[in-house]
């Protein structure tokens, strides 16, 4: 499979671990943001700050927000087509989004699967473009996301809710957990047993999307 790797705010991809344990049979293609940034604070043990770090928008501005969905859309018509996303936090919010209105408006997702780490939630499409933020639910919209999708996050994460309101809105027939011993991070090398954990729920979506 080919896969759309989406960061977070201030991180970098730390997605060696999982690459490898995944196989040699998946390509992956990085997509840095465009707005510089500061290093997120818990990557302080696994990067350096003199590294280059960017963000995909800025939350309190809802142009920018519009403008990065805008621009994932842009990429993915010009340099698919992809099997698969790969997303962490910011880049696993704006992916859903993205997805979601999608969905709402009868698109065909480009996407046959998608793996969202420590997602932040999922916007409102339309209510961002009319200058309001609402995160979707179940309630609003029900199972909206219909491909097969994986939800990871750390069991000290400072999102667990945000990450089970995205999950919660894809098809639960088509839905993987996996919660880790972490917090807002990727599962690497210094916690082997989540990296098995997160490629055991991978794997299972890109079997029910191959």
């Amino acid at each position: 499979m080919r896969f759309l790797c989406l960061h977070g705010l201030g991180t970098n991809s730390q997605t060696a671990a999982l690459r490898y344990e995944l196989g040699d049979s998946h390509t992956y293609e990085f997509v840095d943001g465009t707005i510089p940034t500061s290093m997120a604070p818990e990557f302080a043990n696994v990067a350096s700050p003199n590294d280059d770090f960017f963000a995909y928008a800025n939350f309190d501005d809802l142009a920018s927000c519009l403008t990065a969905l805008d621009q994932l859309d842009a990429y993915v018509a010009a340099e698919g087509p992809f099997d698969g996303l790969l997303a962490f936090s910011q880049g696993a919010t704006i992916a859903a989004t993205y997805l979601a209105h999608m969905h709402r408006t009868g698109r065909r997702p480009p996407f046959k699967c998608a793996v969202f780490f420590s997602a932040g939630g999922v916007f409102d499409f339309d209510l961002l473009a009319s200058g309001k933020v609402k995160l979707l639910t179940p309630e609003d919209v029900g199972e909206i996301i219909t491909i097969p999708t994986a939800h990871i996050w750390g069991l000290q994460d400072n999102t667990p809710v945000q990450s089970a309101a995205v999950g919660a809105v894809c098809a639960g027939e088509k839905r993987q957990v996996f919660l880790h011993e972490g917090g807002h991070e990727i599962p690497g090398v210094r916690s082997p047993a989540d990296v098995k954990g997160s490629v055991r729920v991978m794997r299972r979506v890109i079997s029910m999307a191959a």
